[in-house]
């Protein structure tokens, strides 16, 4: 039977496990490029804002297979499966900026979510999950 305390913690805890991601802001370069690596160093991305088509960001996996995700601020997104250049992310050392577990990045309409179960960038309704395990798009 749930009493008014139990209730009480069941409602702490919920509040604990669904809390906010804390917001992080990343050094840029001097060329205002963004880079940023997961914790386990398998995940790495880049956010360009003055690409040729405008600002897009671009992450890329290494194991078990080299993936490349491309999301333009409008949505647009793009997958490359083995992009046939020379695997990026330091191969378990961060080359940039350490994108926390339970953080948030914001740039110019697009929102990325760092957490264990892999990195989720959206923008404008479109985006995607990249971890070891897959790549599951939205």
């Amino acid at each position: 039977m749930l009493t008014l305390k139990s209730m009480s913690l069941a409602a702490l805890f919920a509040g604990v496990l669904a809390a906010p991601a804390l917001a992080i802001d990343f050094t840029t370069s001097d060329g205002g490029t963004t880079e940023f690596d997961m914790p386990s160093g398998n995940i790495c991305c880049s956010y360009i804002p003055d690409a040729a088509d405008g600002p897009l960001l671009s992450c890329s996996r290494v194991k078990p297979k080299y993936w490349t995700v491309t999301l333009t601020p409008d949505g647009e997104m793009h997958v490359y499966k083995n992009p046939g250049e020379v695997p990026g992310c330091g191969y378990g050392e961060p080359l940039g900026n350490v994108f926390d577990y339970g953080t948030k990045w914001k740039k110019n309409g697009i929102v990325c979510t760092s957490s264990t179960s892999g990195l989720k960038c959206m923008a404008n309704g479109t985006g995607f999950k990249l971890s070891r395990s897959g790549l599951v798009q939205y």
